[in-house]
C-alpha cells in the first residue's frame, strides 16, 4: 500500500463515520430544544429560586417544585405574583429611590464628564496649534530653500561677471634685462665722458 492509498482510505473512513455523528447531534438538539433554561434569583429572604422567564407565563420553582402561590419579592424589588401552580400572572418593578450616595455619585459622574470635555477641548486646541505651528514651519523651510537658491544664483552670476580693472602683470624678466641694459650703455657713456674730459 502507497502513502496515497493509504490517504485514499483514511478519507473513506471518515466519511462513513461522518453520518452517525450527524444524525446523534440532530437527536441531541432535539432533546435540548424540549429543555427549559432556569435562571437563578434570590428573593428578599434570601430564598433561592428558578425562574423560567422573568415575565407573565414564566414558572418560578423552589428546589424543582412550583413556588407556592401569593406575592414575592426579589432582591432587586421586582414584585411576582404566582398562581397555585407557580406560574408568574403578574410583575410589578420598583422605582428605586435614589439615596444620597447615589446623589453624590451622579455628581462626581457629571463632574467627570464635564472634565472629560474639558481635557477633550484642551487637546483639540493644541492639535489646532500644532497644525498651525507645522503650516509655519512649512512655509520657512520654503523660504530657507529660497533663499539658498537666490544665493547659489548670484554666486554663480559674480563668478562668470569679469573684473572691471584687469589686473597688471608683472614685468617679464626680458623687460627687467633690457632696462639693465639701458643703465649699462648710459654708465658706459658717462664712463668714457670722463676719460676723455682726462685726456
Amino acid at each position: 500500500m502507497n502513502a496515497q492509498e493509504a490517504i485514499l482510505k483514511i478519507k473513506a473512513l471518515f466519511e462513513d463515520n461522518a453520518a452517525p455523528v450527524e444524525e446523534v447531534q440532530a437527536e441531541e438538539t432535539k432533546v435540548e430544544e424540549t429543555k427549559v433554561e432556569m435562571a437563578e434569583y434570590s428573593l428578599m429572604d434570601g430564598t433561592k429560586v428558578e425562574i423560567s422567564a422573568l415575565e407573565v407565563g414564566g414558572s418560578v420553582t423552589i428546589e424543582g417544585q412550583p413556588a407556592p402561590a401569593g406575592d414575592h419579592e426579589l432582591m432587586d424589588g421586582t414584585e411576582i405574583t404566582l398562581d397555585e401552580n407557580g406560574k408568574i400572572i403578574a410583575i410589578e418593578t420598583k422605582v428605586m429611590e435614589v439615596s444620597p450616595e447615589a446623589e453624590v455619585e451622579a455628581k462626581d459622574d457629571k463632574k467627570m464628564e464635564e472634565m472629560a470635555e474639558q481635557f477633550n477641548a484642551s487637546i483639540a486646541e493644541l492639535v489646532e496649534a500644532k497644525r498651525v505651528s507645522d503650516e509655519k514651519v512649512l512655509e520657512l523651510e520654503k523660504k530657507v530653500k529660497q533663499g539658498f537658491a537666490q544665493v547659489a544664483e548670484l554666486i554663480e552670476a559674480l563668478s562668470n561677471t569679469p573684473s572691471a580693472d584687469p589686473i597688471q602683470k608683472p614685468n617679464s624678466f626680458n623687460s627687467f634685462i633690457n632696462t639693465s641694459d639701458i643703465k649699462g650703455q648710459r654708465l658706459e657713456k658717462y664712463r668714457q665722458a670722463i676719460l676723455n674730459i682726462k685726456n
